[in-house]
């Protein structure tokens, strides 16, 4: 099990109620099924809109479960942010 510090788990620890928690995490691991509630990824989810500057769509929504899914979802909105340039 790699915890590398991915932007995904560097944007997450800022905003768990116990970043401790993400510490025994995979990054495929199901993150609500770790122990992080609902609120937390509704925090992270309002943290890349604002930060992109549009809102997810359900299938990103959806891959904000894991923290390979949010590095996922982070990766594909830099590049479009950078193709818009």
């Amino acid at each position: 099990m790699s915890n590398q510090l991915t932007p995904g788990r560097q944007l997450l620890l800022t905003f768990v109620d116990l970043p401790e928690i993400l510490d025994g995490v995979a990054g495929d691991e199901d993150l609500t099924a770790a122990g992080l509630n609902s609120g937390d990824l509704i925090r992270l989810a309002l943290a890349i809109e604002e930060r992109t500057g549009s809102p997810l769509d359900d299938g990103e929504l959806s891959s904000l479960h894991t923290i390979d899914g949010i590095d996922q979802v982070l990766t594909a909105r830099a590049a479009a942010m950078s193709e818009a340039r």
